[in-house]
């Protein structure tokens, strides 16, 4: 019985997408044939390493795809990308219990939660319509990146995060 239940479990956390994705209901994907990456503001000027990653793993992804490369003004859609951040929380407390319910006494002790606030980054994806400047489509990865991450190991996160996303551009048709 424990391994069904151990093997049920391992075959549920399998099924969750590594990227969560949201599209506008109703958009005809077929009607976009090009696209212009279009960093954030605070990449405009120089673009960040990870930023770089980002850009590349895009293109990687979306060659040998029905959309094409395009000039920002003439592109129909707009590939704009950032890095959300998400706090995370470290620490370790003590804490021992003894109670007694009949009479309703007790003994406790607790040591303060000590630790320390940290960031880790989400990467998110949009496009957007050009002509409306409305997004269409967009997917923001499950995984995160995080300061201690080598050169190599953030690259390899970042290609694979953009790989999951664009898995599943264009939306199925439902």
């Amino acid at each position: 019985m424990r391994w069904i239940a151990l093997f049920l479990a391992v075959t549920l956390a399998g099924c969750v997408s590594p990227v969560v994705v949201d599209h506008r209901a109703g958009t005809d994907f077929a009607d976009y044939r090009s696209y212009a990456i279009d960093p954030p503001p605070d990449d405009q000027e120089v673009l960040s390493l990870d930023g770089q990653r980002v850009q590349q793993a895009l293109r990687r992804e979306l060659a040998g795809r029905p959309l094409t490369s395009a000039g920002k003004d003439g592109a129909d859609l707009l590939v704009r990308y950032r890095f959300v951040p998400v706090e995370k929380f470290q620490g370790n407390t003590l804490q021992f219990g003894f109670g007694w319910f009949g009479n309703g006494y007790g003994l406790s002790t607790s040591t303060p939660v000590e630790g320390e606030t940290y960031k880790e980054y989400k990467l998110q994806v949009a496009m957007v319509d050009r002509t409306t400047k409305d997004v269409i489509w967009e997917a923001t990865s499950r995984d995160t990146l995080h300061e201690e991450l080598s050169s190599q190991r953030r690259a390899e996160r970042i290609d694979k995060m953009v790989a999951e996303m664009l898995k599943r551009y264009p939306p199925a048709a439902s």
